[in-house]
């Protein structure tokens, strides 16, 4: 079958490799997120106070991403092993066994595991000695994003396979300083501010949404900076596996990335509009709850992107 007839790859093997995306971005995003706290934690805040709340809610969304990267890699060995068998015929070893240790693709995802495996485990530790534990975490997570483009079109990027490697590991990482920093400052500080009444550490409306306006403040500069690091990267990748304009219509590959270049110029004309228009006004309990909806809103668009990258990853490129 040619490389542009045939539906689309939406299967197992698209889902894994699109949590897989989500979880390493996310760990990513949540050791810059803690290495952000101290920006804006004052030096009189105690344990009630919002930062310090923030760290507890980032150290869980933490071992949430690692646990949810390794099963993501499980499910996409699943998925491809599914890939070459015929519908109904069972799951076997004999078939597994070969794909995975014997194969270019198989290496990479061995790699991948074992980073994730190990992981798992410093996600859930790490909490115990912060400053050690956010320091093993950050290196679990460069290697987490170093073995990422192990099983993609990397290893056959025109311009040499360490290139690709290098530009999609930094693809990866200002991904996630944006939109990954994004995910841990909504689960761990926008939803607490704007929802906790009451319980354990009780809900401090002024000094929560001063907390809320220094939080952002920290965070702006990374996320355009991290932003500007994957379009860059993302760019030169577009165009060494585009190679021409003529490839963008005239392909499944082309139409693919232009569906994700649109959701990518959503994604940041959002996150614009929350730096230049909303930014301003925070530190109020209306200012907080639109900056949560805002940002949830700017997720979903993200969850989208991170869904076509999954799909692209999966499509042959034209120069390859």
């Amino acid at each position: 079958m040619h490389p542009d007839e045939g539906p689309l790859p939406l299967d197992l093997y698209a889902l894994g490799r699109g949590l897989a995306y989500l979880a390493a971005l996310t760990l990513v995003g949540v050791c810059v997120f803690i290495a952000l706290i101290p920006r804006w934690r004052l030096p009189g805040d105690d344990d009630r106070s919002l930062p310090a709340r923030a760290l507890t809610g980032a150290w869980n969304t933490a071992a949430g991403a690692a646990a949810l990267l390794l099963f993501a890699h499980l499910l996409r060995a699943y998925g491809q092993v599914r890939s070459f068998l015929e519908p109904a015929e069972p799951f076997a070893w004999s078939v597994a066994r070969p794909m995975l240790f014997q194969t270019a693709w198989g290496k990479g995802w061995g790699a991948q595991v074992i980073v994730a495996a190990m992981t798992l485990p410093l996600a859930l530790l790490a909490r115990r000695r912060p400053a050690a534990g956010l320091a093993l975490l950050s290196t679990a997570s460069v290697a987490v994003v170093a073995t990422s483009p192990l099983t993609g079109h990397a290893l056959e990027h025109p311009w040499g396979s360490q290139l690709g490697v290098g530009l999609h590991a930094l693809h990866l990482v200002g991904g996630g300083a944006w939109l990954g920093t994004l995910v841990a400052m909504l689960l761990a500080a926008l939803i607490p501010a704007d929802s906790a009444r009451g319980g354990a550490h009780p809900f401090r409306e002024e000094s929560d949404h001063a907390a809320v306006r220094r939080m952002v403040g920290a965070f702006s500069p990374i996320a355009l900076t991290g932003a500007g690091l994957a379009v860059a990267a993302g760019a030169l990748l577009a165009w060494a596996y585009i190679g021409d304009l003529a490839s963008l219509k005239g392909t499944r590959y082309g139409v693919a990335l232009l569906v994700k270049v649109s959701l990518l110029l959503l994604t940041m004309a959002l996150g614009a509009w929350n730096w230049r228009r909303l930014k301003p006004r925070l530190g109020t309990a209306g200012a907080t709850r639109t900056l949560r909806r805002s940002a949830t809103f700017e997720l979903l668009l993200g969850l989208l992107l991170i869904g076509a990258t999954a799909v692209l990853v999966a499509l042959a490129a034209p120069t390859i």
